[in-house]
């Protein structure tokens, strides 16, 4: 294949066709799954077994050590300016070095495993159960990586494929132990880690086919000093998002408020990262890196700021309509999809919404940084999540609430700091905030209407009006702006017309 028609947009809109048939059937089964095992284990099983998982999680930013934005970072550029084998060399290298990482924070996690878990409130039984999930470090986070490089390649239809068959695996290896009436936290946590290991395998065979069909035609080679200073200002910035990722938050709260309360705020943060993975600047995110970066290497700035600045848009326009819904019908939904475990949960769902709308402009932001080489800049700025902890322990002493809350007030804070400093840096980023308000101001109403008619008319349907009001009234108050229409219609051919009945006419 042609290195240079890699990113095209003929491939660019191929991957998305890829990438949301893949994550809608992901989406899907990761759905039941969860609502699957909050029905099927004991409410101290099930907190253990979401805070083993976040763990996981956690070990995501905190064994990249800065090489896997180094991946997004350079492999869109070696791939259509690489020199011969500059790209396998890159890609063989990285590989090696992550797995070497993962393997020895395994190794240091197992031999302390046993101090860990009793800090996080397991039990005996369940240290010993857990003690083989500590082997999804290396499965999860190693199929992750390789679906990562693969996705900078757009290649999504092998990326998204194996991501679908990790839901769809465990929902079927579920399924079994249910049968065979065998369900325990150890039998869960072998077949979470046999499809996060054949997950594995089809990622890197994937990857390798891909890469003996790219020859390089250019030039380019990034040195080692060159991605190690990258790396090396990014791992600052890892170490300090592992300290406020969500696994960790996860721990912290089973660590303050009991293995229990941690259930029910990780069951929580699952519904909400189902919703996270459909903000634009989440769900399109490894597609569209990869394209500004390339626009950025042709000098395509002001593009590069139309589609950051489209992306905040949608992000804030989406996470309203989300708190419209909540705040209108948040307990009985919470209720509905925790089969009745969790009630009265609304308000902290609610506050969460508006902490992912928060997060979710944060990694907008980092992702220009990064693209922009802003990262020692960045890593500054990360130290702000070292207060993370903090606010968790402060925040226990008003419950689950508190901890919430201060979670919220710190990430607003980090990244209202981020984006005035950025504004001074870049002035091709244009946001349209009139366009927003406009937007926000339909939810605000939207929301206050649903709140004084639900005991009149039921809290369904108040929420399925007030839905149906928001997609119309998005008609009338026009949240987008000729630019958006310009870039939807050249960008994923979606028909300039139908985009114009949201477009305000006089930019």
């Amino acid at each position: 294949m042609n290195n240079l028609g890699l990113y095209t947009g003929k491939r660019f809109r191929k991957a998305i066709q890829h990438f949301l048939l893949g994550r809608a059937a992901q989406s899907l089964t990761s759905f039941f799954l969860t609502l699957w095992l909050v029905r099927l284990l004991g409410s101290s099983d099930y907190g253990a077994y979401m805070v083993l998982w976040g763990l996981v999680e956690m070990m995501v930013p905190l064994s990249s050590l800065g090489m896997l934005e180094a991946v997004r970072r350079f492999l869109p550029e070696l791939a259509v300016r690489g020199a011969p084998d500059a790209l396998k060399k890159f890609v063989g290298w990285m590989t090696l070095i992550r797995l070497a990482i993962m393997t020895i924070w395994t190794i240091i996690i197992a031999v302390f495993w046993s101090d860990i878990a009793t800090w996080m409130g397991f039990s005996e039984l369940q240290q010993d159960a857990t003690l083989l999930g500590l082997g999804l470090i290396i499965t999860v986070l190693g199929f992750r990586y390789a679906a990562e490089m693969l996705e900078c390649l757009l290649e999504q239809r092998w990326s998204q494929l194996t991501h679908a068959f990790m839901p769809l695996g465990r929902l079927v290896g579920v399924a079994i132990l249910v049968i065979s009436e065998n369900i325990t936290l150890e039998q869960l946590l072998w077949v979470d880690l046999i499809v996060a290991f054949i997950c594995l395998i089809l990622c890197e065979y994937f990857l390798i086919r891909k890469l003996q069909n790219l020859t390089g035609i250019g030039d380019l080679r990034v040195s080692a000093y060159e991605i190690a200073t990258f790396a090396w200002h990014m791992a600052g910035v890892n170490l300090c998002r592992a300290i406020a990722s969500m696994g960790a938050l996860r721990m912290l709260v089973a660590r303050t408020l009991g293995l229990e309360i941690a259930g029910m705020y990780a069951f929580l943060q699952q519904l909400l990262f189902i919703v996270g993975r459909y903000l634009p600047a989440n769900l399109l995110a490894n597609i569209i890196r990869p394209m500004l970066i390339s626009r950025k290497v042709a000098g395509e700035y002001e593009i590069v700021g139309q589609g950051i600045a489209l992306l905040w848009k949608s992000n804030l326009l989406i996470v309203a309509f989300s708190m419209v819904a909540i705040s209108i019908s948040g307990d009985e939904i919470i209720e509905l999809v925790s089969g009745g475990r969790f009630l009265d949960t609304g308000l902290f769902m609610l506050i969460m919404l508006l902490g992912l709308g928060i997060t979710s402009q944060g990694q907008l932001i980092s992702m220009v940084m990064e693209m922009l080489s802003y990262t020692r800049q960045l890593r500054l700025f990360s130290l702000l999540l070292v207060l993370t902890p903090l606010v968790v322990f402060a925040g226990a002493n008003w419950g689950l609430l508190g901890v919430i809350s201060g979670i919220v007030l710190n990430a607003w804070l980090m990244n209202s700091i981020i984006m005035m400093w950025l504004k001074r840096q870049v002035n091709f980023i244009k946001i349209d905030w009139f366009g927003i308000y406009r937007g926000m101001g339909l939810a605000v109403l939207l929301a206050a209407l649903g709140l004084f008619f639900k005991d009149e008319f039921g809290e369904w349907s108040t929420l399925i009006a007030v839905i149906i009001a928001y997609g119309s009234g998005l008609i009338i108050v026009k949240p987008l702006n000729s630019s958006d229409v310009a870039l939807l219609s050249r960008g994923i051919r979606v028909p300039a017309g139908l985009i114009r009945l949201f477009a305000w006419n006089k930019d």
